[in-house]
């Protein structure tokens, strides 16, 4: 049950546009992720060269071999730094701002912190560095501009961390940090991951849902489906036949589904007598007298040579016998030779006598295949 289902069309063609959505809305938000992400860090790093640019041209040196300890804040060369730092940092609006360098020891300890004193997180000269900094900061001591590439998640927030070498001369002495609070950048990429699953299963189930809709509305056997024609009559052919057949079944619209089947008589001796020129003006004679009839109350095709099936909803027995009098009405019109006629039988589904739409329409063909006998058995008396 569950392979056939996989065989039908309309579940193959839903499943395939919702994996093609699926992989394009994922492509188009990295895309997009990757350029707002990399735009961010853009900004950020242009702020940072800037704050770098307009602090090495004031910044002295000195303070790096003066200051090491909690008492050098009292020195007035600290004094006039710290306050640059912090008219720097109010007009930027950085998160912290500070220097550090290297001791004696080899560790990475605070020269100037921009903090007033008197904040929670205020570090003192020869506080030590904190240890998850140390790769950018030896990096920075390496002459390197260390830009942010990420997001980085500290014990005191979401930051970006950038880090620039001090020189004196062609030596660098220290390490200029510029730190950019990044929590609020942090919540809206992490909710756009999170929401990125969901907008791609909506999408794809949107897509999924209408694909499937327009697939089963142009091969609906109440439609004209050009794609599924019969060339010689402009009739449905057999693949839409079948796949009508399925598509109904899958629906469940089998209830009051009738058919009609119809057989040429003595195709095969009309196009050996009279060629099949002949015999093919003679099969389009039904297939005009269908089209002319301008009803919509069942839709034919033609599924074999001489065979023709009319798949009417909603019918009757009634419906049927009037609508194959008004057809062979119309056919004789149509008919330029009294040898062309044909045979017909019908059935209603029953769920009762009938497993499916198939079984509906061998029903109808054995009452019409008899309908015929009785035809060639007249014409021999």
């Amino acid at each position: 049950m569950r392979s056939a289902m996989w065989r039908r069309v309309d579940i193959q063609v839903s499943v395939f546009t919702a994996v093609i959505v699926a992989l394009l809305s994922y492509s188009i938000f990295m895309v997009q992720y990757k350029i707002t992400y990399r735009d961010m860090l853009r900004s950020l790093n242009d702020q940072a060269e800037h704050i770098y640019t307009y602090i090495g041209e004031r910044f002295e040196p000195d303070t790096f071999k003066h200051i090491s300890t909690r008492e050098d804040v009292l020195k007035e060369n600290y004094t006039r730094m710290h306050d640059r730092f912090q008219r720097v940092r109010e007009i930027t609006g950085v998160m912290y701002l500070y220097t550090a360098k290297m001791d004696e020891n080899g560790e990475f300890v605070y020269v100037i912190d921009c903090l007033d004193p008197g904040a929670e997180d205020f570090r003192y000269p020869g506080d030590p560095i904190e240890r998850e900094i140390y790769p950018d900061m030896e990096r920075a001591m390496q002459g390197e501009k260390v830009m942010p590439e990420e997001i980085k998640k500290t014990d005191w927030g979401k930051i970006f961390i950038t880090y620039m070498p001090i020189y004196e001369g062609d030596e660098v002495i220290g390490v200029i940090g510029i730190e950019f609070r990044a929590d609020h950048q942090y919540r809206t990429y992490q909710n756009l991951r999170r929401a990125l699953p969901v907008f791609i299963l909506l999408f794809s189930l949107i897509a999924c849902l209408v694909s499937r809709f327009l697939f089963r509305r142009i091969s609906n056997p109440f439609y004209r489906d050009m794609s599924n024609m019969d060339y010689l009559t402009q009739l449905k052919n057999r693949n839409a036949y079948q796949l009508d057949m399925n598509n109904l079944e899958a629906k469940k619209m089998e209830s009051g589904i009738g058919f009609i089947l119809i057989d040429l008589n003595s195709l095969k001796h009309i196009n050996d007598t009279l060629g099949h020129d002949v015999g093919d003006r003679y099969i389009t004679c039904i297939s005009k007298a269908y089209l002319n009839m301008h009803t919509g109350e069942g839709v034919m095709y033609r599924i074999g040579g001489d065979e023709f099936v009319v798949m009417m909803p909603k019918a009757t027995q009634a419906g049927i016998e009037d609508f194959v009098a008004r057809l062979k009405k119309e056919f004789d019109k149509l008919a330029f030779r009294p040898e062309f006629t044909f045979s017909w039988g019908s059935a209603i589904f029953d769920e009762e006598a009938d497993d499916n739409l198939f079984s509906t329409c061998r029903r109808a063909d054995k009452n019409m295949y008899m309908k015929k006998q009785k035809y060639y058995e007249d014409k021999k008396t």
